[in-house]
């Protein structure tokens, strides 16, 4: 069964705490550190079983970022641009401040300058967003809330890129506040038309 199913019972008990052990440890021991085999013993279960449903650590690691992403950063569908940017910068507050999503940004911000194999999951976790972010364009493009080359990736850096600004950069607090600023500063740049493809 592929880890990006969502799949119930035994198996759905196992990959959360596979997931939950693998950014624990990615917390406390940076990925240069982290091994299946520690993963494995945190979760309580055996390492073939790791092997077997996700095949090498980075491939465990992106799994867990990606499914913590996805369940802390939902695609909005509000029904308008608007309120669809606000709920995602809020989204990526609530991320970037939880203990799990701090272990992200270490892991994707520090560990990816050092280990090709973290700049490839930064990379893919990246694109991963992008995706999802077009499809929020795609209906704002669809209702004539902005022009129709509006790129997604573009937009999703105009929301985020205050975020991580304040966090990584400048070392300010980041709040509800400042993701609904992004959020309107994102909007009115996509309605000028300028962050069209």
């Amino acid at each position: 069964m592929p880890a990006s199913e969502r799949p119930g019972g035994r198996t759905a008990r196992v990959r959360e705490a596979v997931f939950a052990a693998a950014l624990s440890g990615l917390a406390e021991r940076g990925y240069a550190s982290l091994t299946i085999e520690d993963i494995a013993e945190r979760a309580g279960v055996h390492k073939t079983t790791i092997y077997r449903r996700w095949g090498t650590l980075a491939q465990l690691v992106a799994a867990a970022v990606a499914d913590l992403s996805e369940t802390t950063v939902p695609v909005p569908d509000t029904g308008a641009l608007e309120s669809d940017l606000h709920e995602m910068a809020r989204s990526i507050v609530a991320l970037v401040t939880s203990e799990p999503g701090r272990t992200i940004i270490a892991a994707l911000f520090s560990d990816a300058v050092r280990t090709p194999e973290v700049a490839a999951i930064k990379r893919e976790f990246y694109a991963a967003r992008y995706a999802l972010t077009d499809v929020v364009v795609r209906r704002a493009v669809e209702r004539g809330e902005i022009p129709e080359r509006a790129s997604a990736a573009d937009l999703l850096a105009a929301v985020a890129a205050p975020i991580y600004y304040r966090l990584l950069v400048a070392d300010l607090p980041v709040d509800r506040a400042v993701a609904d600023r992004a959020a309107a500063a994102a909007l009115a740049a996509a309605r000028a038309g300028a962050l069209n493809a």
